[in-house]
């Protein structure tokens, strides 16, 4: 490796193409990947560091250490998955890398911590109760969620992607609930909380020694019911100037009560009835391709503003203050009915209608794949981004645009062989 700095990206994901393409173009530092060896992406980077399928959380540490330890400039690191930032923390400390506190990272990645931190500063959102994977006793269960109002969201305390999140509209529900999020916890907590009621979205901010700006406001369109997977996304969220500054000022007060005080940060919210209420910090890039949805409405580039946060470069926050949207863009999710995928139609037809230079159509699934019921966001068989000239044109040219495509799958016939799994986040094409 020469004298120039090095920028580490820890399993990027399928997703982040844009970031990908934007860094690559990027002259100041050489972008070195950590993922799988069967990723697509994986030869995009100047320096691969090529993963196992399997990805020992030893063997990614090892070789994450290895390519930082070889790099002689300046050098930064960024996980983009809530699995990762462990690693990240991990690796920040060894070698005194730019970022937040490791301690925030690490303690990020327990969604208790987080709560009990909101609670103590004030920051709304939901009645909760911690709650142990490993209790099995139905009157045990009921009774560790006695005080709280049902619906109730059961979820593992350290998952991400929509994992194990499952709603229990009553006490008959819960025992369901619980043994479906049970199997996705590691350190063997649950939470369970009150469902907050209303429109989902993100706040994606920018922290500089403390100091936070909001980027943007992100709308999203989420399963509700067994599951809750965002199966779409729009910028800007489409919210009255009073509803806006709430919502900052309450993300803002999320992040530094959790000690965020550096990087990018994608903070969720329910709109409720009584006000805007916390789900969770993410301290990281947001994923859904919402940093491309920023960029094409505002022309502020986040994944250059991550890369110079993990780099310690100077970041203008006045000139993120002050920029604006001035149109709207959107990302839709494809879906289809579980079975196999025989055949993809639509997609010449959609594809013609696209504006090449700003919107696409990506394909995460091809014949002989097996789709499974919508559980996780992993489940999600290729996107659509749309522009407008405002956030609803944006929203409805996107749903027209996805609604053309037809993932047409059916059952597996007699022995027919094994279908593969999806793609997921192995490869993007």
């Amino acid at each position: 490796m020469d004298a120039k700095a090095l920028l580490l990206l820890i399993r990027v994901g399928c997703l982040r193409e844009q970031a990908l393409t934007s860094w690559t173009r990027r002259a100041d530092f050489g972008l070195a990947v950590a993922e799988s060896a069967t990723a697509a992406y994986l030869r995009l980077a100047e320096h691969q560091i090529p993963l196992s399928p399997e990805r020992p959380a030893e063997e990614v540490y090892e070789a994450c250490r290895a390519a930082l330890a070889a790099a002689p400039g300046e050098k930064g690191v960024i996980g983009f998955l809530d699995s990762t930032l462990p690693l990240v923390a991990r690796l920040a400390e060894e070698f005194g890398l730019p970022g937040c506190s490791p301690s925030t990272l690490r303690s990020l990645t327990d969604k208790t911590w987080a709560r009990e931190r909101f609670t103590e500063a004030g920051v709304p959102g939901p009645r909760f109760r911690v709650l142990d994977a490993a209790v099995t006793d139905p009157a045990e269960r009921r009774a560790a969620v006695e005080g709280l109002t049902y619906p109730l969201i059961v979820k593992p305390a350290d998952s991400s992607a929509g994992r194990g999140v499952v709603r229990a509209g009553n006490p008959r529900e819960l025992d369901t609930a619980w043994g479906a999020a049970a199997p996705f916890t590691k350190s063997g907590t649950l939470l369970a909380e009150e469902e907050l009621l209303g429109a989902e979205i993100s706040v994606e901010t920018v922290t500089v020694d403390g100091h936070t700006v909001v980027a943007a406001c992100t709308e999203k369109l989420s399963t509700r019911g067994d599951s809750f997977v965002e199966l779409g996304q729009a910028v800007p969220a489409r919210l009255d100037a009073a509803s806006e500054a709430e919502v900052s000022g309450i993300a803002a007060a999320a992040l530094k009560a959790v000690g965020f005080d550096h990087g990018i940060a994608h903070t969720e919210m329910i709109l409720t009835a009584h006000g805007p209420r916390i789900i969770e910090v993410n301290p990281r890039p947001a994923g859904d391709c919402i940093l491309d949805l920023v960029e094409l409405t505002s022309g502020v580039d986040l994944y250059g503003t991550a890369a110079d946060l993990a780099l310690r470069r100077p970041v203008d926050t006045d000139a993120l203050d002050r920029a604006a949207p001035t149109s709207g863009a959107a990302i839709r999710f494809l879906s289809a009915e579980p079975g196999v995928v025989r055949h993809i139609d639509g997609v010449t037809e959609a594809s013609a209608l696209l504006d090449p230079a700003r919107e696409r159509l990506v394909l995460l699934t091809r014949p002989g794949d097996i789709v499974e019921p919508v559980t996780t966001n992993l489940h999600r068989l290729g996107y659509v981004i749309a522009v407008g000239d405002d956030t609803a044109a944006a929203v409805g040219r996107a749903d027209r645009l996805a609604a053309m495509v037809t993932v047409v799958t059916s059952p597996a016939a007699p022995g027919e062989p094994p279908a593969r799994r999806l793609p997921s986040s192995e490869c993007w094409t």
